[in-house]
């Protein structure tokens, strides 16, 4: 009976821990919702068993998993700011990380030197733009490099810049034409649940997740870019305060249960 009722308490925990960290990144731009599942313990269930004469030995939470639905889009106003609709991650590196890891969250800025950054001054990967033309993205993203506007390169200031829908950079310099200068191309994965959550609406390629796809924002399978905007979060406060409230009754009720039996074991012994 302690299993029982402890194992009932454990996955209330784990729920609750799951909601909590839902609410806290509810303001958190590109962070995506999890969720747990539970299954029962019987014992001796076989395909020919009657449900109603199975004795449960508890219960048992399953993987988490990740809501990959879409946020809702907020306007930011900057140039730089950039929100995916539909499937798909940008791929970033951190200064002294080798590979990439990937993000929804488009809050982009340049530093110093006219490198394109995210907000945890990690380097936003593309393809830089070869003799003022765009060039054609392949399937290795060992081939990305870490997207740099010219501006020291330049006698004339950065006048304007501006990200398309398909991912193309294109900047100018003082009263100069729009230049090619990148492309930001976007990744997808064939099971994008297996990737490795780093924090901060950052997550790393694993062997579970999959097979790699890239592409070009608004070609097919991909979604398009918005400039101006990024991606909230996808947290239902609401649903995710009932699920809470559900999920504590389970653990005030399963904490009953087990002083219930406590107290029965300490009348009995005595």
């Amino acid at each position: 009976m302690f299993s029982v009722i402890k194992s009932g308490m454990d996955t209330a925990l784990q729920e609750l821990s799951i909601i909590s960290n839902n609410i806290s990144n509810a303001n958190s731009t590109g962070f995506k919702k999890s969720s747990v599942s539970f299954s029962e313990f019987f014992n001796g269930r076989t395909s020919d068993g009657v449900d109603r004469v199975l004795v449960g030995q508890g219960s048992n939470s399953n993987e988490a998993r990740r809501s990959d639905s879409q946020g809702a889009l907020i306007e930011m106003g900057g140039v730089l700011d950039t929100a995916i609709v539909g499937n798909g991650y940008f791929m970033t590196q951190g200064a002294d990380q080798v590979g990439y890891s990937v993000t929804r969250n488009g809050a982009f800025s340049l530093d110093k030197n006219g490198f394109l950054k995210t907000q945890d001054d990690d380097f936003v990967l593309g393809m830089q733009a070869v003799d003022g033309a765009f060039v054609a993205l392949g399937a290795d993203p060992a081939i990305l490099q870490r997207i740099q506007i010219p501006v020291n390169a330049s006698t004339d200031p950065l006048s304007s810049i501006s990200i398309a829908n398909n991912g193309n950079i294109l900047a100018a310099f003082g009263s100069g034409a729009d230049t090619p200068i990148s492309t930001i191309p976007l990744s997808i994965f064939s099971n994008p649940n297996g990737l490795k959550q780093l924090g901060n609406s950052k997550y790393a390629p694993t062997d579970l997740s999959g097979k790699i796809f890239m592409g070009s924002p608004n070609s097919a399978g991909f979604g398009n870019l918005e400039s101006g905007y990024v991606e909230g979060s996808n947290v239902d406060i609401t649903m995710e305060m009932t699920n809470m409230i559900k999920a504590q009754q389970q653990f005030n009720g399963a904490a009953k249960a087990m002083q219930a039996n406590s107290d029965m074991i300490e009348k009995m012994t005595r």
